[in-house]
């Protein structure tokens, strides 16, 4: 007797063979990213990279003053830039820069970090408070601040002049000119440097600040773990890359700062607050070796660029070595 039963057949899925219309949808979505960023770099290419080969050409030129009304500027390779090279004024200036840059970042870090930390310890109104005057100083022009700290400090109604003079402690200083002074001169710049830069890197650091979790500051405090340690511990690692990106942004911001020392001292006296940037335009403008001040804004260029590679490649070898 047979059965009459029978055993279901099994069926194999069939995937359909790819379609001309799922390929061009899969070419669509690998090129949609470079059709949303093509236009920036379009823009970016117009803005700034016709401007920075224009600068190029110009180091490699001897243009002067006659070339303005000629036109004609002969070709001259490097010798501008072995003439900026081989100027010691160039390295004072160099060095000058480098510890303008070093006082303002680590002004700025410690002074950032702190108010940063301020702000996380503080009631909400307060808070508040703190954050639009860091708004307020953050959206005040750089010409305005710089006027408002020129005021401050003026040698015959200067408002610090006459709160120290009245204080009868450190003598008359109703006619001090705190601008004769080349030391004192840079100090004023690099302070109102930190001044205007402090809201851009307290808020930063105030926002990281507040995706720590609180789950690890309550496990260090039952560790019996202090608030040095808790912020060594704790808060630096994982501030770690913020702080690493600010401290690349404000380097190239301080060696890049212009309207400060130009609307203050103009690079005096005696050159003594002459950065790169300043030395650049005094000596395009004023001494009109243009060729000789666009070699020294590629240098710049070139030394920032070298310093923020060097920077990021360590930061990659960072995280490779924690990842």
């Amino acid at each position: 007797m047979t059965s009459l039963t029978q055993t279901p057949e099994t069926t194999t899925p069939v995937t359909p063979p790819p379609t001309s219309q799922a390929g061009r949808g899969s070419r669509l979505a690998r090129l949609t990213p470079y059709g949303l960023i093509g236009p920036a770099l379009i823009a970016f290419a117009a803005v700034l990279g016709y401007p920075l080969v224009r600068l190029i050409w110009l180091s490699v030129q001897d243009f002067g003053p006659r070339s303005l009304f000629t036109g004609e500027a002969p070709f001259v390779g490097f010798d501008n830039f072995a003439r900026v090279l081989g100027d010691t004024d160039f390295w004072f200036t160099l060095l000058r820069t480098l510890v303008v840059s070093v006082a303002c970042v680590s002004g700025l870090m410690v002074i950032g970090f702190l108010l940063a930390s301020l702000l996380m310890q503080v009631s909400a109104w307060a808070r508040v408070m703190l954050s639009v005057c860091l708004v307020l100083v953050w959206a005040m022009p750089m010409v305005s601040a710089t006027m408002i700290w020129r005021w401050l400090f003026e040698p015959q109604y200067g408002v610090l002049n006459w709160v120290i003079t009245q204080l009868k402690v450190f003598g008359d200083f109703s006619a001090h000119d705190w601008f004769s002074s080349p030391r004192q001169a840079l100090l004023l710049i690099i302070a109102l440097i930190v001044w205007k830069g402090l809201p851009f890197v307290a808020l930063t650091l105030y926002a990281a600040m507040g995706q720590i979790p609180g789950d690890l500051y309550e496990a260090a405090a039952l560790d019996g773990a202090g608030r040095w340690s808790v912020a060594r511990q704790v808060t630096m690692p994982i501030l770690a890359p913020v702080l690493a990106v600010l401290v690349l942004l404000e380097v190239i911001w301080s060696v890049n700062s212009f309207t400060p020392i130009w609307v203050l001292t103009q690079g005096g006296p005696d050159g003594g607050t002459t950065t790169l940037g300043v030395y650049s335009y005094l000596e395009a403008f004023t001494r009109n070796d243009y060729s000789g001040g666009a070699a020294i804004a590629i240098i710049t260029v070139l030394l920032l660029a070298v310093l923020s590679v060097l920077y990021v490649r360590r930061l990659f070898a960072q995280d490779e070595a924690i990842g």
